[in-house]
């Protein structure tokens, strides 16, 4: 399987930046050109972001994106909870006209599996019984547990993410046959949906970026746009997702500064640090969140 980020080699210009800053150290130089090992890559996006030299290509889901629309049937955008923050200064309800204007039969929530999936981690945490558990929603994170820390497998909280949540949710209790778009900002999200345990749940997974391209190529101004409501079922909590400790007050669950039973940690390099202290305190008595 191709890997979801490659490298452009008439612009790499052999400044190694990407190779510095790879939290998997997944590119390695073959005759003079950073090329990604799929292997060990946790398509996070982080060498994208930091090659001045825009030699990093991710996987486009564009394309995609209008082959499910032109199919025509029952075509669902599910937004990721960040959104507002991506799509400034347009309103909220503007995104989910121009969604619709695209060509969408539905816009939804994903805060929405960010709800079911909090109701799940506040059950695991009350039959916890002292034994570890680290949880995330983010899919680059997972992997790197995966692939670089083994022995923290065990750990990890036995839940999919809220994206994979949502698309389970819409196919089995509103609409069967619907073709689900996510869009959000993460480019591992669309490593996750390729994973052999939730295949065929997402059909794409499109970024704020992409999805900003296409609005521009179809004429659609955001902000010339009217306000319009997301499709049910609808979001609670699950809104605050994103932002630091958002699951703790999605699932309700309370954190006390003197309390150390429970970390809230965010960050590439506060998190990676974090994962090597477990790695070397394997019996901890207590519970993990990130």
């Amino acid at each position: 399987m191709a890997s979801i980020i490659q490298t452009i080699g008439d612009r790499c210009k052999r400044c190694y930046h990407c190779v510095r800053h790879c939290p998997a150290k997944a590119i390695k130089v073959v005759e003079g050109q950073a090329t990604v090992v799929e292997e060990r890559c946790l398509a996070c996006g982080n060498c994208f972001r930091v090659c001045a030299q825009q030699a990093k290509q991710i996987e486009s889901g564009i394309e995609d994106t209008r082959a499910v629309l032109a199919a025509g049937g029952e075509t669902v955008a599910a937004l990721a909870p960040s959104f507002p923050a991506a799509f400034s200064p347009a309103r909220p309800g503007q995104v989910v006209s121009a969604l619709r204007r695209l060509g969408f039969t539905r816009v939804v929530e994903v805060a929405f599996g960010a709800d079911l999936v909090a109701r799940r981690y506040r059950k695991l945490m009350a039959t916890q019984n002292g034994t570890p558990m680290l949880t995330s929603p983010c899919p680059a994170l997972v992997a790197y547990v995966e692939k670089f820390a083994p022995a923290l497998v065990p750990d990890l909280a036995p839940l999919v993410s809220p994206m994979v949540a949502l698309g389970r949710a819409l196919k089995q209790k509103h609409w069967p046959e619907a073709r689900i778009v996510f869009i959000g900002p993460c480019t591992a999200k669309k490593a996750e949906i390729r994973d052999p345990d939730v295949v065929g749940v997402i059909e794409v997974a499109l970024t704020f970026d992409e999805l900003r391209a296409m609005l521009e190529e179809a004429g659609v101004a955001l902000t010339a746009e009217p306000d319009s409501e997301f499709d049910p079922p609808r979001a609670m909590l699950g809104r605050v997702f994103p932002v630091s400790g958002g699951l703790l007050r999605t699932a309700a669950v309370q954190q006390d500064v003197l309390d150390n039973r429970i970390l809230v940690t965010d960050g590439m390099l506060r998190v990676q640090r974090l994962i090597e202290d477990l790695q070397k305190a394997k019996s901890m008595p207590a519970s993990w969140m990130c």
